[in-house]
């Protein structure tokens, strides 16, 4: 249903930690209470009970598609979202689409584009490598293209898979087209849903091949020769065109605003090859970042997103590095940044220490009671008198979940992350 890595069979069936201090059952809440009325729509449904796993709501979503479950508030309501873009998508009439990119222009020469824009590199995948190859070498300039040439070796993986754009693609500018009508739905154009994916690739196909036609009708072959696109000349002339901000040329701008911050190069390979975020998700992250500029310890917030084994994981990862981006404390600066016991700390420079914690509800769970006991342990040191650790509780937290922490030397504050944006 979604096409990142899933969580390894070792991490689902890991027993927590276990504590000496007292736990408590995380309680279930009402999917209306939490979505409102988007707890159901045209093609969906939230079942009634939301359970938790004592830091994030889990929610399970019946469709068409089949029964599934999306752990975190913030991922559930994007995925209503998702949800509510996929039926409007249902009612796009690829005629139609089609007609709009090509402005009344294209006739007869591209008639038989119906039979194959659905996919339209389908019959050239036996090129697809060459072209690929020849275009990057042009595109990133000489340095992969050396790579293979001096080492006889395809170029260094530099993203997920899913983060990749054939060369054909580019050419008739379906990415581009996908990202116009993602934009206009307001979702992410690289979204992980897999049906809504699908069915962005398939209205810009008919959008991308109505423009393309426009100009370049004549260049279009379909049938069973397999060659989609004729008559180009030389590809290099090709790679000079504006093919707009594909996925792999995000990774590049990131790459490089992320060497700019001293990121390690490590860590850098690590977050670009990270697939629990979206392209888009990753170069916020980097936009956050850059906001935090000059602080030490930034290597070990970039690398929080890779760190994430789960999806959920990895939005709260990103969640926490926007609110840590606004430096919202009357004042102060961040002076040190670290990631301790999985939890991401500040060292203010008026001698605050603060700690962000993810959750939309936290319970005094074993699991969470060993995390936050231990975090407790690694930040004990001298501090500044009169300053108690801080903990930021991005939701709510259980009246025994306070109190433990409370009991701990915490000064505890909920419903920190509201203004993060």
């Amino acid at each position: 249903m979604f096409d990142y890595a899933p969580v390894t069979a070792a991490a689902r069936t890991a027993a927590p930690p276990t504590t000496s201090s007292r736990s408590e059952v995380p309680k279930a809440n009402s999917a209306s209470m939490l979505l409102g009325t988007a707890h159901a729509g045209q093609g969906y449904t939230v079942r009634p009970k939301v359970a938790s796993d004592g830091r994030f709501h889990v929610y399970t979503f019946e469709t068409e598609y089949g029964t599934y479950t999306v752990v975190g508030d913030g991922p559930a309501k994007k995925h209503v979202h998702e949800l509510q873009a996929l039926n409007m998508l249902k009612n796009y009439s690829p005629p139609v689409e089609f007609a709009r990119a090509a402005g009344g222009a294209v006739i007869a020469p591209v008639k038989g584009l119906f039979t194959t824009v659905s996919n339209p590199i389908g019959a050239a995948r036996a090129t697809r490598g060459n072209f690929e190859r020849r275009f990057h070498a042009v595109q990133r300039g000489l340095s992969q293209a050396g790579e293979v040439v001096t080492a006889f070796r395809m170029p260094e993986k530099r993203g997920p898979d899913r983060e990749s754009d054939s060369l054909i693609e580019k050419i008739v500018d379906r990415p581009k087209e996908r990202r116009r009508i993602a934009e206009a739905l307001k979702v992410d154009p690289y979204t992980h849903f897999v049906p809504l994916s699908q069915k962005l690739d398939e209205v810009a196909s008919y959008s991308a091949a109505g423009g393309f036609g426009a100009s370049r009708a004549l260049g279009f072959v379909t049938g069973e020769a397999g060659t989609v696109i004729s008559g180009l000349g030389t590809l290099e002339s090709w790679a000079t065109e504006n093919l707009d901000m594909a996925a792999d040329d995000m990774a590049a701008a990131n790459r490089k605003r992320l060497q700019r911050l001293g990121i390690s190069e490590g860590v850098i390979k690590r977050f670009l090859l990270a697939d629990k975020l979206t392209p888009s998700e990753k170069t916020q992250a980097v936009g956050f970042l850059e906001r935090l500029s000059g602080t030490p310890g930034l290597d070990a917030l970039a690398s929080s997103i890779p760190d994430s084994r789960t999806r959920h994981g990895a939005f709260a990862a990103l969640h926490t590095m926007a609110y840590m981006a606004q430096q919202p404390f009357d004042g102060a600066r961040a002076a040190n940044a670290a990631v301790v016991e999985d939890v991401p700390v500040l060292a203010l420079d008026d001698g605050r220490r603060v700690a962000f914690f993810a959750s939309d509800e936290l319970f005094w769970t074993s699991g969470n009671a060993a995390q936050l006991s231990e975090l407790t342990l690694a930040l004990k040191e001298p501090r500044r008198e009169g300053f108690k650790p801080e903990i930021w509780i991005s939701g709510s937290a259980s009246a025994s979940a306070r109190r433990e922490l409370q009991s701990r030397g915490w000064l505890v504050k909920t419903n920190a992350f509201s203004a993060a944006h």
